[in-house]
């Protein structure tokens, strides 16, 4: 096997233990961080009041219905994707991150 060849094996042969290396000293980082994430249940604030607010004051009564079904429907969405869903009169305190905005405002 001439020298280049016997180089090129090493390389790669060390680029392949490192990656393993790599990728199970980030399993085992991570493996706590994983496992505490899974105890927690996501929390969403639908904020009923900035939704009623939203609502032009000469809507039709089929425009107020529409948009509180979408926001039904945005709470439904979430709650089956495993989140617990919660009105902003319950919030005493929450980033606000965790609180959904109606679509496209």
């Amino acid at each position: 096997m001439d020298p280049k060849s016997q180089w090129l094996s090493t390389v790669f042969i060390a680029a392949c233990l490192g990656g393993i290396g790599g990728w199970l000293a980030a399993q085992q980082q991570l493996q706590q961080p994983l496992e505490r994430l899974n105890l927690v249940t996501p929390v969403f604030v639908l904020d009923r009041v900035k939704l009623i607010q939203s609502i032009p004051p000469n809507a039709s009564q089929e425009q107020m219905a529409k948009i509180v079904d979408d926001w039904q429907g945005q709470a439904k969405k979430l709650s089956d994707a495993g989140y617990l869903v919660i009105d902003s009169t319950a919030v005493v305190a929450a980033p606000e991150d965790v609180y959904v905005r109606q679509a496209g405002r």
